[in-house]
C-alpha cells in the first residue's frame, strides 16, 4: 500500500496534509512495516530498476512481432499497457523517493504499536477457524495482528488523551474480511466501538485523497 499511497496522483497533498494539518492520531501497525520491509522495499531497493529495464525491451520486442501473427502483438501490447497502468509505480524512480519520504513523515508522526504475538496466536487461531475477520481469507495472521496492532494503537491514544471522532483504517485491500463495497465488516465497526467508543471506517487510497482534497477546502 505504500508504494501505491507513493504513486497516487495526490501523493503530495496526502503527505503534506498527514505532516502539517492532521491533528489526529497517526497509527502504523507494526505488521504493516514488517511486511512491507521483508517484501515490498525489496523491489524499491534491488528489483525497481531491473524491472523497469526488462519491461521496456519487452515492449521494444513486441514492436517487431511479424503481422503474420495476426493481432498477437496488439494483444500483448495492450496487455504491457494494463500492467503499466495497475504496477507502474513498482519501478517509476519518483514513486521510490516519495515512498521514502512518505515512511519518513510516519516515523516522525505516527505511533508504531507491535502487540506481543505469543499473546493472541491462539486468538489468531480461533478467529480463523471461526472465520472472524480480518484474515481468514488469508493463509498467515499478517492481516490479523494488522488488526491487533492497529486495535493497540487506539489504545495507547486514549491512554495519552489523544482524541479522535472515529477511528479509519486507510488500505487497498478488498477481500470482504475486511470490507464489501467500501463499508467495513460489522464484527470490526463492533470491535473498535466495544474498546474505544468511536465509529469505525476502512477507507481506500482514493477515498482518503477526496477527504483531504475536501478537508483543505
Amino acid at each position: 500500500m505504500f508504494l501505491r499511497l507513493s504513486a497516487h496522483r495526490k501523493s503530495v497533498d496526502i503527505i503534506d496534509y498527514l505532516s502539517s494539518t492532521h491533528s489526529a492520531p497517526l497509527i502504523l501497525p507494526g505488521q504493516a512495516i514488517q511486511e512491507f520491509w521483508n517484501n515490498q522495499l525489496q523491489v524499491v531497493y534491488t528489483i525497481a530498476a531491473n524491472l523497469r529495464k526488462k519491461f521496456n525491451e519487452l515492449k521494444d520486442e513486441i514492436q517487431k512481432i511479424d503481422p503474420t501473427f495476426g493481432d498477437y502483438a496488439s494483444q500483448f501490447g495492450d496487455l504491457l499497457d494494463r500492467f503499466s497502468t495497475d504496477y507502474g509505480y513498482v519501478y517509476d524512480e519518483a514513486t521510490v523517493r516519495r515512498t521514502l519520504a512518505f515512511l519518513e513523515m510516519l516515523r516522525s508522526r505516527a505511533t508504531l504499536p507491535y502487540a506481543r504475538r505469543l499473546r493472541f496466536h491462539e486468538i489468531a487461531a480461533h478467529r480463523k477457524r471461526t472465520k472472524t475477520p480480518p484474515g481468514f481469507r488469508d493463509d498467515g495472521d499478517g492481516d490479523f495482528f494488522i488488526w491487533v496492532d492497529f486495535l493497540t494503537g487506539l489504545q495507547f491514544a486514549q491512554a495519552e488523551q489523544r482524541t479522535f471522532a472515529k477511528a479509519v483504517l486507510v488500505t487497498d485491500d478488498r477481500k470482504i474480511d475486511w470490507s464489501r463495497s467500501g463499508m467495513a465488516h460489522p464484527i470490526l465497526v463492533a470491535e473498535v466501538k466495544a474498546l474505544v467508543g468511536v465509529p469505525f471506517e476502512i477507507w481506500n487510497i482514493e477515498k482518503l485523497a477526496d477527504e483531504i482534497t475536501n478537508a483543505a477546502t
